[in-house]
């Protein structure tokens, strides 16, 4: 009789247990079908989207992103939507969008995309790139003053030193061509180590240094499928469960001594650094890695307070500018990855423009040799930030090449443009219509590089290469004093000429970011009076 019991209750438990996963499976996928109406509900046009999936795969075909994205446009109009997964996107070349998200309504638009497994903006060890509301503003006044003006003058000697060790690259090289992209990720690497964190690792003359090797494995593991990403994209509400198995996997990676994440290792280097710059009672140069330890303190409680808070909530409270321990260490590593692969792909795009295009190299090296002509001024920040067409031939790569995408998510509720957004609702602008369109850009063909276009008065909405509103790149003035600085230097030595093995058209593809893959090679020709 006890036997026959138990054996109804295991009966019943069974039959229970399958109807609750079949009402929480029935329930949820009533909930992607009821998300799969939020654009339909605010009369919003979408490619055609399939369950689960949404419009991801169509998204990513031929890892060209943001071509994709440029094709919906001029197929659907300028404000449209889609879905990674069961999340709604919008996208916009609406300036009119553009101005309210960005900057008017920033307040309501203060987070950044996320990617897949990023987990809450609360998370302990989140850095500025993945904070939101007070805690990104917090943050960012502590990060502001990294490159100021004078503090950038400061860094002089360290840039010119950095950038002199490639130029005796180059001179050392004894058929004087040069794997373009590989250089110049080792010149970013070692000016951001050396002006950032004080360290000084010279990898471009240490061919296998690990440091090197760590980050080019990050950005390549960015290119890589994984399973697991995809189960955060289509099923992002479990993103506790993937985020758990991922750090299981590590840490059994870890105990059986396979070879840790390139992440871990760089961390636990910026970490020695920490640790020794905290216990040392010595005085450092106010660097990026010095503002985070001086802002250092442990009343954690008091520092988060109202980290939750939207910024229009603020008004009148004072935000602590101070930072956990944690925090920094993210940091740390946010700004070392935020500005290297970016940085260095600008400046291979401007080598190879001089190298296919010799008026553009000659109009260029005109300019700078005029105005360093006079022996008592030298190239520094401050000097190439005074040449015109440097300028504006930056400008026009990073217009021509757009490398990075700009989006914000909705952190609350608001209309714009006559459109409800919600919490979590992600505003992406489509830079290649924006940076081509023959309005906002002519009478010149968009299509064609053309540095003079931007002598012409622009719509200051209509360059996104560093983004745009309260959260424009932090290292902006930085990014572009280094490309001047190497492009003068290396003109004033050296004539850019294209090989065979120089590509007339560059390829693309993208992953953290909208990257050449085309490793080219360009020849140095030494000028005879300059050298």
């Amino acid at each position: 009789m006890t036997d026959w019991t138990f054996d109804v209750d295991k009966m019943l438990w069974l039959i229970f247990s399958k109807e609750v996963i079949i009402l929480f499976v029935f329930s949820y996928l009533m909930i992607i079908v009821w998300k799969y109406q939020y654009f339909k509900q605010r009369g919003i046009k979408t490619p055609k989207y399939r369950f689960i999936c949404g419009n991801y795969f169509d998204l990513i075909r031929n890892k060209s992103e943001s071509e994709n994205v440029y094709k919906w446009t001029m197929q659907l109009g300028k404000t449209f939507g889609y879905f990674e997964g069961h999340s709604p996107v919008l996208v916009t070349s609406d300036l009119d969008i553009i101005q309210e998200v960005f900057i008017r309504q920033f307040s309501n638009f203060s987070a950044r995309k996320k990617n897949p497994m990023e987990g809450a903006d609360s998370r302990e060890f989140n850095h500025l790139m993945r904070s939101s509301n007070c805690r990104w503003k917090r943050m960012r006044s502590i990060m502001n003053p990294t490159f100021s003006k004078q503090k950038l003058e400061k860094m002089n000697p360290l840039l010119n030193e950095c950038i002199d060790r490639l130029i005796n690259k180059i001179r050392n090289n004894i058929i004087s061509e040069l794997k373009i992209p590989e250089a110049f990720k080792k010149l970013t690497m070692d000016s951001l180590w050396k002006c950032t964190y004080g360290i000084d690792l010279n990898i471009q003359n240490k061919p296998c240094n690990e440091y090197f090797k760590a980050s080019e494995k990050i950005f390549a593991d960015a290119y890589k499928f994984k399973f697991i990403k995809l189960l955060s994209i289509f099923f992002p509400e479990f993103d506790f469960l993937w985020i758990f198995f991922t750090n299981f996997q590590n840490e059994i990676k870890k105990r059986i001594g396979l070879a840790s994440e390139p992440k871990v290792f760089i961390i636990n280097e910026f970490h020695k650094t920490l640790k020794e710059r905290i216990s040392n009672n010595q005085e450092y140069r106010k660097d990026y890695m010095q503002l985070l330890i001086d802002s250092l303190d442990d009343d954690e409680k008091l520092i988060k307070k109202y980290d939750h808070l939207n910024i229009n909530e603020i008004k009148d409270i004072h935000l602590e500018k101070k930072l956990t321990l944690n925090e920094i260490k993210a940091n740390l590593k946010m700004f070392m990855l935020a500005g290297y692969e970016s940085t260095s792909f600008a400046l291979s795009f401007c080598f190879h423009m001089l190298a296919i295009k010799k008026d553009e190299q000659e109009t260029l090296y005109n300019e700078i040799e005029d105005f360093f002509s006079n022996e008592s001024i030298v190239p520094d920040i401050q000097n190439v930030n005074r040449l015109p067409y440097l300028d504006m031939f930056c400008k026009e790569i990073l217009r021509f090449y757009p490398i990075s995408r700009v989006a914000r998510r909705c952190v609350k509720q608001t209309t714009v443009k006559g459109i409800n957004m919600t919490p979590g609702l992600i505003v992406r602008i489509d830079h290649f219509a924006i940076h081509f369109d023959p309005v906002l850009w002519g009478p010149i063909d968009p299509k064609e590089f053309f540095p003079l276009r931007h002598k012409v008065a622009r719509n200051p909405l209509s360059f996104l290469a560093f983004g745009l509103g309260p959260r424009i790149c932090l290292g902006m003035k930085f990014a572009l004093s280094q490309m001047k600085l190497a492009l003068v230097k290396c003109l004033l030595k050296f004539e850019i000429e294209s090989t065979n093995e120089t590509p007339k058209f560059l390829e693309f593809s993208e992953g953290i970011l909208r990257t050449a893959i085309n490793d080219f090679q360009i020849r140095f020709n030494p000028r005879t009076d300059k050298n």
